[in-house]
């Protein structure tokens, strides 16, 4: 299974013979360089070399730094992990607004569907549920009609209650941003490998923002962070613990459905830009294949895990 290694209390990060050692005062830790899928340097001690950045970046592996508040603020991405970068950007700024739209009534018929399943899945009236399967099913090309943020307002506040705002200073939005920021980074690391500029999106937009494209492609994929956030309530108290923050970066090896296949969310991310992929090369919305949010499922093994 390929790991993501969570800096906390290592204050020195080395390289020897293609293992990644972690140095603290009280203990010494390693990992095969081969066998990271991400690091979460989240300990701004933390003291390590360019040449171990250059070396991770090499291997695939993406570098998630966190501030004081132990909030992800910044990633280093692998640069020419693809073989026509020129040719995947030619292909995007081809894109027309009608394949646009029929992309994103897909990505937000599927958010909204996952959103219903979270609230499914913790116990929310059937009521509740029904309204968000009907808004799915109401969604237009572009969503011209607003469904998306129509359902998120239903959404959060049946699973957090009607006083919930998203924006509030509470551990409930840390929780959410934090996991927020570890699959935006993950669909990131994804779309670099194949060759993509994160700065074109389909929907978002922002001129500030270099990763418009994640954040499109992510949106299926929040209310896997909301389902743990419901799951984990009675964990949560004024601000995130070590042991929020490493569950929440375990999300990546959740089990959910693609293609009516059980997978981890990692490996799906990837079976997902392929099909996106298959979608811009084919100039049709119809092969972008979405995920399926399921269950948390503790004893699933994966036959790619090894």
């Amino acid at each position: 299974m390929w790991r993501t290694l969570i800096v906390q209390a290592g204050e020195k990060i080395t390289l020897q013979n293609n293992w990644l050692y972690v140095y603290s005062e009280e203990h010494e830790a390693r990992v095969p360089v081969g066998d990271l899928y991400s690091v979460v340097i989240d300990n701004r001690r933390a003291m390590l070399s360019v040449a171990v950045l250059t070396t991770l970046a090499q291997a695939g592996v993406h570098i998630l730094f966190c501030d004081e508040s132990h909030v992800p603020t910044a990633q280093l991405l692998p640069l020419n992990a693809h073989y026509q970068p020129l040719a995947v950007l030619s292909a995007q700024m081809a894109w027309t607004q009608e394949w646009k739209d029929l992309v994103w009534q897909r990505i937000v018929q599927a958010k909204i569907t996952n959103q219903a399943r979270a609230l499914r899945f913790c116990h929310v009236k059937t009521e509740k549920v029904q309204e968000l399967e009907a808004l799915a099913a109401a969604v237009l090309p572009g969503d011209k009609g607003n469904r998306e943020a129509q359902a998120a307002k239903r959404h959060f506040r049946a699973l957090f209650g009607a006083g919930f705002t998203r924006g509030d200073d509470d551990v409930t939005n840390a929780a959410l941003n934090y996991g927020y920021t570890i699959l935006r980074s993950a669909v990131c690391k994804t779309l670099a490998a194949y060759g993509y500029n994160c700065a074109l999106g389909v929907h978002h937009i922002g001129r500030g923002n270099a990763f418009n494209l994640a954040d499109d492609l992510m949106e299926p994929l929040r209310p896997l962070v909301d389902y743990w956030v419901d799951s984990h309530c009675d964990e949560l108290f004024e601000t995130l613990t070590k042991s929020n923050r490493s569950s929440l970066v375990a999300l990546v090896n959740h089990v959910i459905r693609f293609e009516n296949k059980k997978m981890r969310v990692r490996y799906a991310i990837d079976w997902y830009i392929k099909s996106f992929t298959a979608a811009v090369q084919g100039q049709d919305a119809g092969l972008l294949r979405l995920p399926e949010l399921l269950r948390s499922d503790p004893c699933f093994e994966d036959e790619q895990d090894g």
